[in-house]
């Protein structure tokens, strides 16, 4: 069961609640396109977005000290290059931007093709493509590398940096050294829902989990009957550690994020299990956030993001309150 209306409405339906309950958003005709009625435009403007079904990606981290703006399509697709466009025409008027993109094939393609009609109308764009999943394709091996959670890091990090006046080239720089250190994998228990659908993305066995699945709801690498938090926490640890290959004292920022479906409980219960298992290998953890940040549509399920802190400026970033309605500061 899902509580909704008319399933074709769904989406313009949970935008007016969302326009209710934080009236900062400015909605964009003709778009599922928002941005921040404060933002004073006196810094590039950092545009983020993809499908709808995220929530509160991406229009939870719109305001002071995150996005500007956020562009939204249907569920799990992303919008037109028409739509991202004319909702970055309406942030700014000083002509510059900056796309954070997830790396999806129809993502990637719809914000690049805006970026070069922008550009040739003489616009200067900037963007980054976030590649942080490490589940690996069931039949190939090969990594996927889509972006996900670990995207809600760049978002933070990026917007301390615009905030305090960062160049496109400088953002730039800033962003391709960030998604070289962050990395995220997930796991579930069910498939993600499409709104009037009754159907899951995929189906599992009572008690079966799914690791490595991706938030539109795509098969992962391995099922297996669930035994405890602390299995998945080892899985998950301990693919994160072969790509980090980290070392002892070596300094992380850690987000536990549910999928959609997943309890505070849950949530919390597992994240002890991460810090328990992060302590055996003497990795110190200097923040982190557990909560509800980047979601596939009610799947039940979590995933897990490693920041190694590579820099001294990206703690402080992490820590700087923002004003938007899904970051907790």
């Amino acid at each position: 069961m899902q509580i909704i209306n008319e399933p074709q409405n769904a989406l313009n339906q949970a935008i007016q609640g969302i326009q209710r309950a934080y009236p900062n958003l400015q909605w964009v005709p003709g778009t599922l396109g928002c941005y921040d009625r404060n933002f004073r435009d006196d810094q590039v403007p950092l545009i983020a977005g993809g499908g709808s079904g995220h929530d509160p990606a991406h229009w939870g981290y719109v305001g002071t000290g995150m996005l500007s703006a956020a562009v939204m399509g249907q569920v799990f697709q992303p919008p037109t290059p028409q739509e991202i466009i004319k909702v970055t025409k309406q942030v700014t008027k000083n002509h510059e931007a900056f796309f954070i993109i997830k790396n999806f094939p129809a993502d990637v393609a719809a914000f690049t093709t805006a970026e070069a009609q922008l550009t040739a109308e003489g616009w200067q764009v900037g963007h980054c493509i976030v590649a942080d999943d490490i589940s690996v394709d069931n039949a190939s091996l090969k990594q996927r590398r889509r972006g996900v959670a670990g995207t809600v890091l760049i978002h933070k990090i990026l917007g301390a940096a615009a905030a305090r006046g960062a160049s496109i080239a400088e953002l730039t720089d800033l962003s391709a050294s960030l998604i070289t250190n962050i990395h995220t994998i997930g796991v579930a228990a069910s498939g993600a829902r499409i709104p009037g659908q009754t159907a899951t993305s995929f189906s599992l066995q009572p008690d079966e989990i799914y690791y490595g699945v991706g938030i539109h709801g795509e098969p992962g690498y391995r099922r297996e009957p669930f035994q405890s938090s602390e299995r998945l926490a080892q899985e998950l640890v301990s693919k994160l550690r072969l790509n980090f290959r980290w070392h002892a004292g070596d300094h992380y920022a850690v987000m536990v994020n549910s999928l959609g479906g997943t309890t505070p409980l849950e949530l919390m219960v597992f994240n002890n299990d991460v810090h328990e298992l992060l302590d055996l290998d003497a990795v110190t953890v200097d923040f982190n956030k557990v909560g509800t940040f980047l979601t596939s549509n009610g799947m039940h399920g979590l995933s897990l993001t490693l920041l190694k802190l590579a820099h001294p400026s990206w703690l402080p970033a992490l820590q700087k309150p923002v004003t938007t309605a899904a970051w907790p500061n």
